[in-house]
Formats: structure tokens, sequence, C-alpha cells
């Protein structure tokens, strides 16, 4: 038994792995998507009075990012924090976050763009949402399986707390 606490020892706290995963979630994803907002807002604002589904897809695009960003910075201050049921809530972030990449490549359908259009935009927004899918699910997966975790934050308290 005491093998077994040396263990939980060893890998208790936010360090390594852990310490990337709070870092991506409170800074470096927020800033990236908040780039991208912006970035791709700019070039496709001249287009706006020409095809006005594009403007409803970056409003619908916008909102939902920007709703993504702020649960982003959140689940990783929880995590950071080590406050109660943050593993939970990050895994609820992926599958908000993974939902949206796969909801987002039907988007352009959805709020009317021209077919031409529409197609140019899934066509290359498809391999970047495809990419943001399996980042998430690496993610996800360390966060089900790391012994880090784990021990941080008591797989037994993180278990109850879904159930």
């Amino acid at each position: 038994m005491q093998l077994l606490n040396n263990t939980d020892t060893r890998y208790k706290g936010v360090k390594g792995w852990l310490l990337l995963l709070c870092v991506c979630l409170t800074i470096l994803d927020p800033l990236s998507a908040f780039i991208t907002l912006i970035a791709v807002t700019n070039e496709t604002k001249p287009y706006f009075d020409q095809q006005p589904g594009l403007f409803r897809l970056m409003l619908i695009g916008g909102l939902c990012s920007t709703c993504l960003i702020v649960f982003s910075i959140y689940t990783g201050i929880s995590l950071w924090k080590i406050v109660p049921n943050a593993v939970t809530t990050v895994k609820r972030y992926f599958i908000c976050a993974f939902l949206y990449s796969l909801f987002s490549i039907f988007l352009p359908a959805i709020v009317g763009l021209s077919e031409g259009t529409s197609h140019e935009v899934v066509k290359t927004s498809s391999v970047n949402n495809v990419i943001v899918m399996v980042y998430l699910s690496i993610w996800y997966l360390y966060l089900i399986r790391s012994r880090r975790v784990k021990a941080t934050y008591g797989e037994s308290r993180e278990r109850r707390a879904e159930g």
C-alpha cells in the first residue's frame, strides 16, 4: 500500500503535460481562436454586402467561438487551481468544442451561402476542423489515462461527479 501512495505523491500536482494542457486551455487556444476570429472577420467583411449568408456565418461562428474561448479559459483555470470537478468540466469543454468543430463543417450550408462560396469555405475549413477534432481527442484521451490527472484530482471523486 505504501508503494501506491508514493506513486500518487510522485505524480501529484500540475506539472508536465498537465501544465501544458492548462497553458493551452487558459492562454494559447483562446489567443489563437481570438486572432483567427479577428483575421477571418477582417478578410470576409468586404463581402458581407454581396453574400448575406457570409455575415450570418461569421456572426454565428463568432458567437460560438467567443463562448468556447470563455469556456476554455474557465476550464483551464479550474484545472490549474485544482478545483473540484475540474476534469469533468474540461471533458465537457472538449465535447462542446468537438461538436462545434463538427457542426461548423455544415454551417455554411445552414446559413444560406451560395453553393460555390459554401463549397470554398467548407473546403478550406474542413481540414482545420478535422485537425481541431484530433487535437481535442488526444487531450481527452490524456485526461482519462493520465496517472498525474488521477493522482492530482482523484479518480474516484471525478467518477462520482460524472455519474
